[in-house]
């Protein structure tokens, strides 16, 4: 069992997970980008169960899960959309589709 003081590797995983969801996914999206979150996204969700499977269960540790879930979410969404649409835009398909 690791005790809280492994805190830190999921402080410090959480903040990898926001700047990667931030840098790859945010308004401006391109399927190079998308692609890169996803392998980052999987070293995390790796790196994360392994904790998860040796440490005191903490309310962090069950976020960290949960943000990595809906991150994975929200990238298979935003693959799917072949357009830029609303605030999202994609350098792979620049233009809206006609309403």
């Amino acid at each position: 069992m690791v005790l809280n003081e492994e805190m830190v590797l999921i402080t410090q995983s959480l903040k990898e997970l926001q700047a990667i969801m931030s840098s790859y996914v945010g308004i401006v999206r391109s399927n190079l980008r998308l692609q890169r979150a996803f392998d980052r996204l999987e070293l995390l969700y790796r790196e994360s169960e392994d904790l998860y499977s040796k440490s005191i269960l903490t309310p962090k540790l069950c976020e960290l899960r949960n943000l990595i879930n809906i991150g994975y979410l929200i990238i298979k969404a935003a693959s799917r959309r072949h357009e830029s649409r609303g605030l999202h835009y994609s350098l792979d398909y620049p233009r809206t589709s006609p309403r």
